[in-house]
């Protein structure tokens, strides 16, 4: 079996390196800003990802490089200060956050490289903590629990998403999608059709989590949680705790504002199964109908556009795109459009002419893969 590019990268420049880590990004295909509100999604794992390349040392200091030194400065730190580090806004507080969750029983030496566009809404963030949390994970890990324990650990850097990025990145599976549902969080895949192509466009305008559009982010967090509270919801609850009789109930909301926020969850989450039913049936047009309808909520409701990306899907839907929306978190990033494999080229090209920097069609592949070495075969662990 190759292994992925980015863990190829990281042995070649660390040749003496005993272990090696690789999690994909992702594209969700519906599904945005509901997980937080324990609601479903519908990803799929990217060929793309981080890696981490490991070797032992003979102290206890853990000691960070990147294939790309100039963008991700190095970092040392005392093994023992891994459990209780402030945050410094870093990427370094990602492979904290992961090595958090499985720590070394010694001192190491950690090299990372990637393949995977930073800030671009394709989940970047997630795949280096599951690297960084599988790198030293038992054999036998479960990892729907490592999934949850990634998602838990990530909220270390500020961000106080769901769980939909790690259980992409490490439940991932060829040619299909996961329906994704939680607390407990469950998995199942959804194959995609042959014919169907997802079209990848980076608008180029960068989705940091961090800063403002961190403080964005979790201000629509809180506001879903206050409308789950006005809707009945128990103590702590959240939408998804909002029986289905009364989610239309969210028009009732005093509060124009949460019953936008609180309409478009609801409407997303029934886009996402009923996108899963689309899927089933090989209903391409229905499938694009759905992603048109999220990226309207997504601009008039839940108000996470940006007009880069609204130009990106114009261009998508006069190519001949089934249907097409922003995709991660918002304010920037990427656009995905749904076409089939004869008609993504053209949908590609006319993405391109409205300002992508980049264009790809993503195929839905395996998750996160650790190696004993450079040698060696992916595990299971």
């Amino acid at each position: 079996m190759d292994l992925p590019t980015p863990l190829r990268r990281v042995f070649a420049a660390m040749p003496d390196a005993t272990l090696g880590a690789f999690a994909p990004g992702r594209v969700n295909l519906i599904g945005e800003h509901t997980d937080y509100s324990g609601l479903p999604v519908l990803p799929f794992a990217l060929p793309f990802g981080v890696a981490i390349a490991a070797r032992p040392r003979h102290d206890d200091l853990v000691c960070l490089r990147h294939l790309e030194p100039d963008r991700f400065a190095a970092a040392v730190i005392p093994r023992a200060e891994l459990a209780n580090r402030p945050r410094t806004g870093t990427w370094v507080d990602y492979v904290v956050a992961g090595l958090r969750c499985q720590p070394p029983a010694n001192g190491v030496d950690l090299l990372l490289g990637a393949d995977l566009p930073i800030a671009a809404g394709l989940s970047s963030s997630a795949a280096l903590v599951c690297a960084a949390a599988l790198l030293f994970a038992p054999r036998d890990v479960d990892r729907l629990h490592l999934a949850e324990q990634c998602a838990a650990a990530e909220r270390y850097v500020g961000t106080e998403a769901g769980g939909m990025d790690q259980a992409a990145a490490l439940l991932g599976q060829p040619g299909h999608a996961l329906f994704l549902h939680f607390r407990p969080l469950r998995a199942t895949a959804v194959p995609l059709p042959h014919s169907a192509a997802v079209v990848v466009a980076d608008s180029g305008v960068r989705a940091e989590k961090g800063g403002v559009l961190q403080a964005a982010y979790n201000e629509r967090v809180h506001q879903c949680r206050r409308a789950a509270s006005l809707l009945g919801a128990p103590a702590g609850g959240l939408l998804g705790d909002v029986p289905t009789s009364q989610w239309a109930a969210s028009a009732a909301l005093a509060d124009p504002l949460l019953r936008r926020r609180a309409g478009f969850v609801f409407a997303e989450a029934a886009r996402t199964s009923a996108a899963v039913a689309a899927l089933r049936q090989g209903d391409l047009p229905e499938l694009g109908r759905l992603l048109t309808s999220s990226h309207r909520g997504l601009t008039d409701d839940y108000e996470v556009g940006h007009p880069a990306v609204d130009a990106l899907v114009r261009a998508a839907h006069a190519a001949g795109a089934f249907g097409a929306r922003i995709v991660g978190a918002g304010f920037g990033g990427s656009a995905i459009a749904l076409g089939t494999r004869e008609t993504a080229a053209a949908i590609a090209a006319a993405m391109r002419a409205a300002g992508a920097g980049s264009t790809f069609v993503a195929e839905p592949s395996a998750g996160a893969c650790r190696v004993a070495g450079p040698d060696a075969a992916p595990n299971a662990g």
